[in-house]
């Protein structure tokens, strides 16, 4: 009769102390995640910009037929912070593998702001928007799928994930440009603004400007620095 009731108190201390484990762990995050997923400032930024762009676009969106703008889609559009918990949880490094199978979960959620900012702009006619993402093309469904869940997918919007490396985002800007490859069947367009998270999102071009026609979000995670 003890060993019956010995061995479930065991397990229960073990779980508890596991569990107790994974809190303490989660409490010592780093501080880049700690205060992306935690700050109020975080989001003040994010609704700030996007709100700043909305602001900006308006009076050109009145006098625009069929507007395109270029999107970046991770730590833009998708908060992927989850990702960035569990690999610190793990002791372990970015790599493909892990990534493509979380953005296979489908569990990103939304930058603050974010789909107030679609919402709106997509109430404009034929207003599109082009994801530019360095996703992998072979999680396409499952971006769509969690866009779908989060309420921000539109069936005319385009995605131009990444096919391979030297796929990069300057070459499906140029398709964007000259309506060639992916583009073909849209023809050129002229972009009237770009969002992204890290300078790589954004064209060369004198013709664009941040705070008017391109917007930065702060991500302190992960980047080129």
């Amino acid at each position: 009769m003890r060993f019956y009731i010995i061995i479930p108190i065991i397990f229960f201390l073990c779980t508890s102390c596991v569990d107790m484990k994974v809190n303490e762990k989660e409490n010592n995050l780093p501080n880049d995640v700690r205060w992306l997923t935690n700050s109020s400032e975080y989001v003040a930024i994010c609704k700030q910009t996007y709100m700043n762009a909305f602001s900006s676009m308006q009076g050109v969106l009145l006098n625009t037929t069929n507007p395109i703008i270029i999107m970046d889609l991770d730590e833009t559009v998708l908060d992927n912070s989850k990702y960035q918990i569990d690999l610190f949880l793990n002791n372990t490094q970015y790599n493909e593998i892990s990534w493509d199978h979380f953005v296979n979960k489908e569990i990103s959620d939304l930058v603050p702001g974010a789909k107030d900012f679609i919402i709106n702009y997509k109430k404009y006619t034929n207003a599109r928007i082009i994801y530019i993402s360095n996703r992998s093309h072979a999680t396409l469904d499952a971006t769509k799928n969690n866009m779908k869940k989060l309420g921000i997918y539109f069936e005319d919007d385009i995605f131009l994930l990444r096919k391979d490396k030297e796929d990069t985002k300057v070459v499906r800007r140029n398709e964007v440009f000259n309506g060639s490859n992916r583009m073909s069947q849209y023809g050129s367009q002229k972009v009237l603004a770009y969002f992204g998270d890290a300078m790589g999102d954004f064209p060369k071009d004198t013709n664009y400007e941040f705070s008017i026609n391109k917007f930065i979000f702060p991500n302190p995670m992960y980047g080129k620095w």
